[in-house]
């Protein structure tokens, strides 16, 4: 009886140290779990047989965490991108080389096809209409023109098409329905005919500093402008931030994660201090902005 006596406490000493480490561990939701994403959720033709996310080819720098993303939203979306290998250039639509693997200023190309007139604010564009496209928000795929209007994609697959007259584009419905994705393909190289950094500040609010959010974006819009995009964020614990940033660029070419610093993807984010980003320049705090949702 007496060994049968320790045998039971054995046991119970066993499951109680297992529930007091279960119990220890941090409750983990959709926000903080850090959830991934699969190759079939970015609806385009890949090159990689592998699907490597973004997440998994740059990891924080030491002493910083990613910040918690929820199931499904587009910054978890954007951080998890598929990426191209490591030894991959920039390359035009036509094929050039723009930025060879070992440029100082590329950290990585993502395995997304250069579509025509695919350039800086339309990489932009194409990410938010891909990613409400797998949404199945079909009906929020809709760009304001540079000049007055907007360009539909609910309108333009029912065969509604643009047609210039003077500065202004009419659209009538002098093709057929079409809901292909060949179809979205020519959609969205109007989209990048008639939109561009000009147009994307009205698809587009302000968003002040202390808010700051991936899936944000520094903006100046002109002829020619340019924007980059924050696909993934961290903080360590005294709240500096940094982020990877994502361009296109003229001509069309590779979307891609910028490095600065002899090849260093991480850059600070510090307020009141301008983003300085090679290719182009300087953003300021005042040039940060955020997609609207319709």
């Amino acid at each position: 009886m007496i060994e049968m006596n320790r045998w039971h406490e054995a046991i119970f000493g066993t499951l109680l140290t297992v529930a007091l480490l279960v119990g220890c561990r941090p409750l983990t939701d959709s926000t903080s779990a850090a959830p991934t994403r699969k190759a079939s959720d970015y609806p385009w033709p890949k090159t990689e047989e592998r699907y490597t996310p973004l997440a998994e080819r740059f990891s924080p720098p030491a002493g910083y965490q990613r910040s918690p993303v929820a199931e499904g939203s587009w910054k978890q979306w954007l951080r998890n991108l598929p990426m191209r290998r490591a030894v991959t250039p920039v390359r035009s639509r036509s094929g050039s080389v723009i930025l060879p693997t070992n440029s100082a200023v590329l950290a990585g190309v993502i395995d997304l096809d250069v579509y025509k007139n695919q350039e800086c604010a339309d990489t932009i564009m194409r990410l938010w209409a891909e990613f409400m496209w797998w949404k199945g928000r079909h009906s929020e795929i809709v760009f304001n023109l540079t000049s007055d209007g907007v360009i539909s994609w609910p309108k333009w697959k029912q065969g509604y098409r643009p047609h210039l007259h003077g500065n202004k584009l009419d659209f009538r419905q002098d093709a057929a329905p079409n809901a292909s994705r060949e179809n979205f393909q020519r959609y969205l190289e109007a989209v990048f005919a008639w939109c561009g950094t000009i147009s994307l500040t009205k698809d587009s609010n302000p968003v002040p500093a202390h808010d700051i959010q991936a899936g944000d974006f520094f903006i100046q819009a002109g002829s020619p402008g340019h924007v980059v995009l924050i696909v993934d964020l961290v903080r360590d614990q005294g709240g500096r931030t940094k982020a990877l940033l994502l361009q296109g660029y003229m001509p069309a070419q590779s979307a891609h994660i910028l490095a600065h610093g002899g090849g260093n993807p991480w850059f600070d984010l510090v307020p009141d201090q301008p983003v300085d980003t090679p290719r182009w320049g300087a953003f300021q705090w005042s040039d940060l902005r955020r997609m609207k949702t319709r």
